[in-house]
């Protein structure tokens, strides 16, 4: 079977394939070469896009942060309401099913070259910030419809940010669900007084 030409393929694809190689081999085992075989190209046309493994995994954050965002914003689009979007995006972050995106093996190996790697450590700060200026915006949106006044809006989404990160390691570590819900609970509770809300919005 003859390879792909390069007309054929195009960087979500190959950040697509290079997902499935670091979920199995993790990034010390993924190299450009795997990847291209995995996909059935010439590791020369994977190149043209990414010039090193390293630009690879640069890529690969903004990739980890357009595919969940990219979830949560099509979820999002059900509520109608301030109040309904506000509760749904807390169920979101706070998810005990297991259907919303959570962090992975994947991310924590990108996390943890961050260590190592002080691009990579400042890829992820940016990724982090992105996450923050979407809770900013959110809650300037909640703000304007007269749903919540928040004096601090960075500092609510940077405490609701890093609940979530302690919960999405909950969530891998925590095998009772009866458990996993009432700490869910609790976290929902806790965001909802960094929001300065006591109470679920009526």
């Amino acid at each position: 079977m003859g390879r792909k030409s390069i007309s054929h393929i195009r960087k979500p694809e190959i950040l697509r394939h290079t997902y499935k190689v670091v979920e199995e081999e993790g990034f010390m085992g993924m190299t450009i070469g795997k990847v291209a075989t995995r996909m059935g190209v010439n590791s020369g046309l994977l190149i043209h896009y990414f010039k090193s493994k390293e630009g690879l995994i640069m890529e690969m954050v903004d990739y980890l942060y357009d595919s969940s965002m990219t979830v949560y914003l099509e979820e999002l689009k059900k509520y109608t309401t301030p109040k309904e979007r506000l509760e749904g995006l807390l169920d979101m972050v706070f998810d005990t099913s297991g259907t919303m995106p959570q962090r992975d093996a994947v991310f924590w190996s990108c996390y943890a070259m961050g260590f190592r790697n002080e691009q990579i450590k400042v890829k992820i700060k940016g990724l982090m910030k992105r996450f923050i200026d979407f809770g900013i915006a959110e809650m300037a949106a909640w703000e304007e419809k007269g749903l919540v006044k928040i004096a601090h809006k960075e500092r609510a989404a940077e405490t609701i940010l890093a609940l979530s990160e302690g919960f999405g390691i909950l969530r891998n570590s925590v095998d009772d669900m009866a458990t996993l819900k009432e700490i869910s609970l609790f976290m929902k509770k806790t965001a909802l007084t960094a929001l300065e809300i006591q109470n679920t919005p009526q």
